[in-house]
Protein backbone atom coordinates (compact mmCIF):
# COMPACT_ATOMS: atom_id res chain seq x y z
CA UNK A 1 0.00 0.00 0.00
CA UNK A 2 2.78 2.39 0.94
CA UNK A 3 4.70 1.71 -2.25
CA UNK A 4 1.58 2.50 -4.35
CA UNK A 5 1.07 5.78 -2.49
CA UNK A 6 4.74 6.62 -3.00
CA UNK A 7 4.46 6.02 -6.75
CA UNK A 8 1.31 8.13 -6.99
CA UNK A 9 2.86 10.90 -4.92
CA UNK A 10 6.00 11.01 -7.01
CA UNK A 11 3.96 11.02 -10.20
CA UNK A 12 1.71 13.89 -9.07
CA UNK A 13 4.34 16.04 -7.37
CA UNK A 14 7.51 15.00 -9.05
CA UNK A 15 10.28 12.97 -7.42
CA UNK A 16 12.24 15.95 -6.05
CA UNK A 17 9.28 17.77 -4.47
CA UNK A 18 7.77 14.54 -3.14
CA UNK A 19 11.03 13.45 -1.47
CA UNK A 20 11.52 16.92 0.01
CA UNK A 21 8.02 16.99 1.54
CA UNK A 22 8.39 13.41 2.76
CA UNK A 23 11.73 14.17 4.46
CA UNK A 24 10.29 17.27 6.13
CA UNK A 25 7.45 15.19 7.55
CA UNK A 26 9.64 12.33 8.73
CA UNK A 27 12.03 14.69 10.54
CA UNK A 28 9.32 17.02 11.89
CA UNK A 29 10.18 16.08 15.50
CA UNK A 30 13.67 17.36 16.25
CA UNK A 31 13.69 15.49 19.57
CA UNK A 32 13.41 12.08 17.90
CA UNK A 33 16.67 10.29 17.03
CA UNK A 34 15.04 8.59 14.01
CA UNK A 35 12.68 9.56 11.19
CA UNK A 36 9.07 9.13 12.29
CA UNK A 37 8.12 6.49 9.75
CA UNK A 38 4.56 6.31 11.07
CA UNK A 39 2.37 7.66 13.80
CA UNK A 40 1.93 5.60 16.99
CA UNK A 41 -1.40 6.85 18.35
CA UNK A 42 -1.99 4.05 20.86
CA UNK A 43 -4.13 4.96 23.83
CA UNK A 44 -2.44 6.18 26.99
CA UNK A 45 -5.39 4.94 29.08
CA UNK A 46 -4.02 1.47 29.78
CA UNK A 47 -6.60 0.22 32.24
CA UNK A 48 -8.09 -2.25 29.75
CA UNK A 49 -4.83 -4.21 29.61
CA UNK A 50 -3.30 -6.39 32.27
CA UNK A 51 -0.86 -4.67 34.62
CA UNK A 52 2.70 -5.84 35.17
CA UNK A 53 3.25 -7.24 38.66
CA UNK A 54 6.05 -5.88 40.80
CA UNK A 55 8.34 -8.17 42.75
CA UNK A 56 8.16 -6.04 45.89
CA UNK A 57 5.12 -5.97 48.18
CA UNK A 58 3.85 -2.42 48.54
CA UNK A 59 0.88 -0.79 50.26
CA UNK A 60 -0.11 2.80 49.55
CA UNK A 61 -2.31 5.05 51.73
CA UNK A 62 -4.01 7.73 49.65
CA UNK A 63 -6.44 10.49 50.57
CA UNK A 64 -8.10 13.10 48.34
CA UNK A 65 -6.18 15.99 49.91
CA UNK A 66 -4.29 16.96 53.05
CA UNK A 67 -6.05 16.97 56.43
CA UNK A 68 -7.55 13.51 55.89
CA UNK A 69 -5.77 11.35 58.49
CA UNK A 70 -2.96 9.73 56.50
CA UNK A 71 -0.45 10.49 59.26
CA UNK A 72 -2.64 8.83 61.86
CA UNK A 73 -3.19 5.65 59.83
CA UNK A 74 0.40 5.31 58.62
CA UNK A 75 1.76 5.51 62.16
CA UNK A 76 -0.63 2.81 63.30
CA UNK A 77 0.20 0.47 60.42
CA UNK A 78 3.91 1.08 60.86
CA UNK A 79 3.60 -0.59 64.27
CA UNK A 80 3.05 -3.95 62.55
CA UNK A 81 6.31 -5.92 62.23
CA UNK A 82 5.54 -6.91 58.62
CA UNK A 83 4.81 -3.37 57.45
CA UNK A 84 7.54 -0.78 57.20
CA UNK A 85 7.23 2.93 56.52
CA UNK A 86 10.50 4.38 55.16
CA UNK A 87 10.53 7.60 57.14
CA UNK A 88 13.13 9.39 59.24
CA UNK A 89 15.20 12.53 59.49
CA UNK A 90 16.52 12.16 55.94
CA UNK A 91 13.41 10.69 54.27
CA UNK A 92 10.13 12.29 53.17
CA UNK A 93 6.98 11.77 55.20
CA UNK A 94 4.80 11.98 52.07
CA UNK A 95 6.42 10.16 49.17
CA UNK A 96 4.28 11.38 46.20
CA UNK A 97 5.59 8.48 44.10
CA UNK A 98 2.77 8.66 41.52
CA UNK A 99 2.13 12.42 41.63
CA UNK A 100 4.42 13.25 38.70
CA UNK A 101 3.99 9.94 36.91
CA UNK A 102 2.65 11.43 33.67
CA UNK A 103 6.23 12.29 32.70
CA UNK A 104 7.23 8.64 33.19
CA UNK A 105 4.34 7.48 31.00
CA UNK A 106 5.31 10.04 28.38
CA UNK A 107 8.89 8.77 28.48
CA UNK A 108 7.72 5.21 27.84
CA UNK A 109 5.32 6.33 25.11
CA UNK A 110 7.97 8.28 23.22
CA UNK A 111 10.65 5.63 23.64
CA UNK A 112 8.69 2.64 22.36
CA UNK A 113 7.44 4.77 19.46
CA UNK A 114 10.99 4.78 18.09
CA UNK A 115 11.34 0.98 18.22
CA UNK A 116 10.16 -0.05 14.79
CA UNK A 117 9.91 -3.76 15.61
CA UNK A 118 7.40 -2.96 18.36
CA UNK A 119 5.58 -0.38 16.24
CA UNK A 120 5.02 -3.06 13.62
CA UNK A 121 3.49 -5.27 16.32
CA UNK A 122 0.57 -2.87 16.71
CA UNK A 123 -1.06 -1.17 19.66
CA UNK A 124 -1.09 -4.23 21.90
CA UNK A 125 2.67 -4.67 21.54
CA UNK A 126 3.34 -0.98 22.16
CA UNK A 127 1.16 -0.88 25.27
CA UNK A 128 2.64 -4.09 26.68
CA UNK A 129 6.21 -2.86 26.30
CA UNK A 130 5.36 0.64 27.54
CA UNK A 131 3.77 -0.74 30.66
CA UNK A 132 6.76 -3.01 31.14
CA UNK A 133 9.09 -0.02 31.08
CA UNK A 134 6.97 1.96 33.54
CA UNK A 135 6.67 -1.03 35.87
CA UNK A 136 10.44 -1.57 35.76
CA UNK A 137 10.97 2.04 36.78
CA UNK A 138 8.44 1.57 39.57
CA UNK A 139 10.38 -1.45 40.80
CA UNK A 140 13.52 0.67 40.74
CA UNK A 141 11.83 3.24 42.99
CA UNK A 142 10.86 0.48 45.42
CA UNK A 143 14.41 -0.88 45.40
CA UNK A 144 15.64 2.59 46.34
CA UNK A 145 13.39 2.76 49.40
CA UNK A 146 14.10 -0.85 50.41
CA UNK A 147 17.62 0.17 51.37
CA UNK A 148 16.12 2.15 54.26
CA UNK A 149 13.85 -0.62 55.56
CA UNK A 150 14.09 -4.10 56.96
CA UNK A 151 14.22 -6.95 54.42
CA UNK A 152 11.06 -8.85 53.56
CA UNK A 153 8.51 -6.39 54.93
CA UNK A 154 5.77 -4.78 52.86
CA UNK A 155 6.75 -1.22 51.98
CA UNK A 156 4.23 1.32 53.23
CA UNK A 157 3.83 4.73 51.56
CA UNK A 158 1.38 7.59 51.85
CA UNK A 159 0.40 10.60 49.81
CA UNK A 160 -2.33 13.00 50.97
CA UNK A 161 -3.30 13.94 47.42
CA UNK A 162 -4.97 11.80 44.74
CA UNK A 163 -3.69 13.66 41.69
CA UNK A 164 -2.61 11.15 38.99
CA UNK A 165 -3.59 8.23 41.20
CA UNK A 166 -4.71 6.46 38.00
CA UNK A 167 -1.05 5.63 37.31
CA UNK A 168 -0.27 3.91 40.61
CA UNK A 169 -0.82 0.39 39.24
CA UNK A 170 1.36 1.13 36.21
CA UNK A 171 4.22 1.85 38.58
CA UNK A 172 3.35 -0.68 41.29
CA UNK A 173 1.30 -3.40 39.62
CA UNK A 174 1.35 -5.75 42.60
CA UNK A 175 0.49 -3.07 45.14
CA UNK A 176 -2.58 -2.45 47.28
CA UNK A 177 -4.17 0.93 47.88
CA UNK A 178 -5.97 2.06 51.04
CA UNK A 179 -8.20 5.02 50.15
CA UNK A 180 -8.69 7.02 53.33
CA UNK A 181 -11.75 9.21 52.93
CA UNK A 182 -12.72 11.96 55.34
CA UNK A 183 -15.88 14.05 55.27
CA UNK A 184 -14.91 16.93 52.99
CA UNK A 185 -16.44 19.44 55.40
CA UNK A 186 -14.16 18.22 58.21
CA UNK A 187 -11.24 18.29 55.80
CA UNK A 188 -11.95 21.90 54.85
CA UNK A 189 -12.51 22.95 58.47
CA UNK A 190 -9.16 21.44 59.44
CA UNK A 191 -7.51 23.07 56.42
CA UNK A 192 -8.88 26.49 57.37
CA UNK A 193 -7.72 26.17 60.96
CA UNK A 194 -4.31 24.82 59.96
CA UNK A 195 -3.34 27.46 57.44
CA UNK A 196 -5.86 30.25 57.96
CA UNK A 197 -7.30 29.36 54.60
CA UNK A 198 -10.51 31.45 54.54
CA UNK A 199 -9.36 33.15 51.36
CA UNK A 200 -8.63 29.78 49.73
CA UNK A 201 -11.73 28.02 51.08
CA UNK A 202 -13.54 27.95 47.74
CA UNK A 203 -10.46 26.80 45.81
CA UNK A 204 -9.67 24.11 48.37
CA UNK A 205 -13.28 22.90 48.19
CA UNK A 206 -12.93 22.61 44.41
CA UNK A 207 -9.65 20.76 44.80
CA UNK A 208 -11.15 18.27 47.27
CA UNK A 209 -14.04 17.61 44.88
CA UNK A 210 -11.69 17.25 41.91
CA UNK A 211 -9.61 14.70 43.78
CA UNK A 212 -12.74 12.75 44.73
CA UNK A 213 -13.53 12.59 41.00
CA UNK A 214 -10.04 11.17 40.44
CA UNK A 215 -10.50 8.53 43.14
CA UNK A 216 -13.88 7.39 41.82
CA UNK A 217 -12.50 7.23 38.28
CA UNK A 218 -9.56 5.21 39.60
CA UNK A 219 -12.00 2.83 41.30
CA UNK A 220 -13.83 2.29 38.01
CA UNK A 221 -10.55 1.74 36.14
CA UNK A 222 -9.38 -0.79 38.72
CA UNK A 223 -12.63 -2.73 38.54
CA UNK A 224 -12.62 -2.81 34.73
CA UNK A 225 -9.06 -4.17 34.72
CA UNK A 226 -9.81 -6.83 37.37
CA UNK A 227 -8.08 -5.00 40.21
CA UNK A 228 -11.04 -3.99 42.31
CA UNK A 229 -9.79 -6.27 45.09
CA UNK A 230 -6.61 -4.19 45.30
CA UNK A 231 -8.53 -1.21 46.70
CA UNK A 232 -9.98 -0.65 50.16
CA UNK A 233 -12.07 2.38 51.13
CA UNK A 234 -11.71 3.46 54.77
CA UNK A 235 -13.65 6.30 56.37
CA UNK A 236 -11.59 8.43 58.72
CA UNK A 237 -14.49 8.99 61.10
CA UNK A 238 -14.97 5.23 61.44
CA UNK A 239 -11.23 4.71 61.91
CA UNK A 240 -11.24 7.24 64.72
CA UNK A 241 -14.43 5.97 66.38
CA UNK A 242 -13.97 2.21 65.85
CA UNK A 243 -10.22 1.94 65.60
CA UNK A 244 -9.72 -1.73 66.42
CA UNK A 245 -12.38 -2.96 64.03
CA UNK A 246 -11.31 -0.75 61.12
CA UNK A 247 -7.66 -1.60 61.66
CA UNK A 248 -8.48 -5.33 61.64
CA UNK A 249 -10.18 -4.91 58.26
CA UNK A 250 -7.16 -3.05 56.89
CA UNK A 251 -4.69 -5.67 58.14
CA UNK A 252 -6.77 -8.43 56.54
CA UNK A 253 -6.80 -6.49 53.28
CA UNK A 254 -3.02 -6.06 53.38
CA UNK A 255 -2.55 -9.77 54.07
CA UNK A 256 -0.61 -9.45 57.32
CA UNK A 257 -1.26 -11.21 60.60
CA UNK A 258 -3.57 -9.48 63.06
CA UNK A 259 -2.07 -11.57 65.85
CA UNK A 260 1.31 -9.90 65.34
CA UNK A 261 -0.07 -6.39 65.74
CA UNK A 262 0.68 -4.77 69.15
CA UNK A 263 -2.94 -3.93 69.98
CA UNK A 264 -2.10 -2.86 73.53
CA UNK A 265 0.08 -0.05 72.14
CA UNK A 266 -2.64 1.59 70.06
CA UNK A 267 -3.40 4.07 72.80
CA UNK A 268 0.14 5.43 72.39
CA UNK A 269 -0.34 6.46 68.74
CA UNK A 270 0.18 10.24 68.78
CA UNK A 271 -1.79 12.99 67.10
CA UNK A 272 0.32 14.59 64.37
CA UNK A 273 -0.38 17.89 62.63
CA UNK A 274 -3.73 18.48 64.31
CA UNK A 275 -5.25 21.88 63.58
CA UNK A 276 -6.20 22.02 67.27
CA UNK A 277 -2.55 22.06 68.40
CA UNK A 278 -0.38 24.94 67.16
CA UNK A 279 2.76 26.75 68.17
CA UNK A 280 2.61 30.04 70.05
CA UNK A 281 2.87 31.71 66.64
CA UNK A 282 -0.40 30.01 65.58
CA UNK A 283 1.35 27.61 63.19
CA UNK A 284 0.55 23.91 62.84
CA UNK A 285 3.45 21.71 63.92
CA UNK A 286 4.21 18.02 63.45
CA UNK A 287 5.51 17.18 66.90
CA UNK A 288 3.69 14.18 68.42
CA UNK A 289 0.80 15.10 70.73
CA UNK A 290 -0.72 12.53 73.07
CA UNK A 291 -4.23 11.56 72.01
CA UNK A 292 -6.64 11.99 74.92
CA UNK A 293 -10.25 10.91 75.36
CA UNK A 294 -11.51 14.34 74.41
CA UNK A 295 -9.91 14.24 70.96
CA UNK A 296 -12.67 14.35 68.32
CA UNK A 297 -11.81 15.61 64.83
CA UNK A 298 -15.31 15.10 63.40
CA UNK A 299 -18.32 17.41 62.84
CA UNK A 300 -16.53 20.65 63.63
CA UNK A 301 -18.00 22.12 60.43
CA UNK A 302 -21.38 22.37 62.18
CA UNK A 303 -20.43 25.90 63.24
CA UNK A 304 -20.08 27.11 59.62
CA UNK A 305 -22.02 30.12 58.45
CA UNK A 306 -24.62 29.68 55.70
CA UNK A 307 -22.27 31.48 53.32
CA UNK A 308 -19.49 28.99 53.97
CA UNK A 309 -21.87 26.05 53.61
CA UNK A 310 -23.11 27.36 50.27
CA UNK A 311 -19.55 27.80 48.95
CA UNK A 312 -18.77 24.18 49.78
CA UNK A 313 -22.08 22.86 48.44
CA UNK A 314 -21.55 24.60 45.12
CA UNK A 315 -18.01 23.28 44.73
CA UNK A 316 -18.22 19.83 46.32
CA UNK A 317 -21.72 19.04 47.54
CA UNK A 318 -22.44 16.40 44.91
CA UNK A 319 -19.27 14.48 45.72
CA UNK A 320 -20.03 14.64 49.43
CA UNK A 321 -23.24 12.78 48.55
CA UNK A 322 -21.46 10.32 46.25
CA UNK A 323 -19.16 9.34 49.11
CA UNK A 324 -22.09 8.83 51.47
CA UNK A 325 -21.36 11.66 53.91
CA UNK A 326 -24.69 13.38 53.13
CA UNK A 327 -28.00 12.27 51.64
CA UNK A 328 -28.61 15.60 49.93
CA UNK A 329 -27.34 19.18 49.90
CA UNK A 330 -29.93 20.11 52.50
CA UNK A 331 -27.67 20.36 55.54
Amino acid sequence: MKSKLTKVGRKLLGKKLYNDLRARRLFRDLESPFPLFQETPFQMDWDSYESVENLTNVAYIVSPTQRSGTNYLSHMLNMHPDLTFPAGDNLPDEQCLYTYSESIKEYAYNTVSTWSKWVEGGDRSLITHSKGLVSAMGEGVLNYFKRFTKPGATLLFKTPDAGHLENVFHLFGGGKVVLLIRDGRDTLESFSKSWGGDGAFGKMSERWSNRVDTILKFKDMAERSGRGDKLLFVRYDELNNNTNHELSVILDFLGVSKELFPWNELKNVPVLGSSAHKTKDDVVHWNPIEKNEGFNPNKKWLMWTEKKKNIFKKAAGDNLIRLGFAESNDW
